[in-house]
């Protein structure tokens, strides 16, 4: 069985939400913690604290009216009914805040999609933080281990296919068998020798999983495979 695992900034949704709300919100600094996250400075949690600590006071009504600005890509509902209707698993996985990914996809109709984000807090002060639910205490990388989502929601049999963008993507796509990239990704995969799919919107990606699925057998990438056992025996 093929399961699709999504990331959201950049893929589901067209815009980087997370990033817009902090250069709107923290307009001062969300530049210079974004520029020590690109030079490996910090990781992705402590980016996220930062960024959260710089934007001052928030209101859950400011926010849910800025993150009303943004759609989610229009190809993306018709491809979840292309999956549902195959019997294939969907999963949306992002290394940003919870509370827009979920407005968004609840805002389209699609409150059945499973989803997993980083927890984004209002502060007794008017402020806002962020938890991480879902990080790895192995991985001091990200603060929603993408990689972990993928191995538990799947089986040895599963095919496993991963459609993203940027930074956070360059885990899980390690564990992909079949692999959706765009934008930075794209130039990741290259790096590292990982075969991918280049995509524009959810549209290519449903024309091409119609083809996958009418193969007869799906075979794992070796690689990938490998790597899931190997995370398996390490834990």
């Amino acid at each position: 069985m093929l399961r699709i695992f999504c990331d959201f900034d950049g893929t589901v949704c067209p815009s980087d939400v997370g990033e817009q709300f902090f250069r709107t919100f923290a307009p001062d600094d969300a530049q210079r913690i974004v520029e020590e996250y690109f030079r490996g400075e910090i990781n992705s949690s402590q980016l996220l604290r930062k960024e959260c600590a710089a934007a001052g006071p928030v209101s859950p009504e400011a926010f849910d009216r800025f993150v009303g600005g943004f759609q989610i890509d229009q190809h993306f509902p018709p491809f979840v009914e292309f999956c549902e209707s195959h019997g294939l698993g969907v999963v949306v996985l992002s290394d940003g805040l919870d509370r827009y990914v979920r407005h968004l996809l609840d805002a389209a109709g699609l409150e059945r999609i499973p989803a997993f984000a980083n927890h984004l807090v209002f502060t007794p002060s008017g402020g806002i933080d962020v938890e991480f639910p879902y990080a790895d205490a192995e991985c001091r990388d990200c603060g929603n281990c993408k990689r972990n989502h993928m191995l538990t929601l799947s089986a040895d049999e599963d095919v496993l296919v991963y459609v993203g963008d940027g930074y956070s993507d360059r885990c899980p796509v390690r564990y992909a068998d079949i692999v959706f990239a765009r934008r930075r990704l794209i130039a990741f995969c290259q790096e590292q020798n990982i075969t991918y799919q280049e995509f524009r919107h959810f549209g290519d990606v449903q024309e091409r999983l119609q083809e996958i699925a009418g193969h007869k057998r799906v075979r794992h990438r070796r690689e990938a495979a490998m790597a899931r056992r190997d995370a398996f025996i390490q834990e």
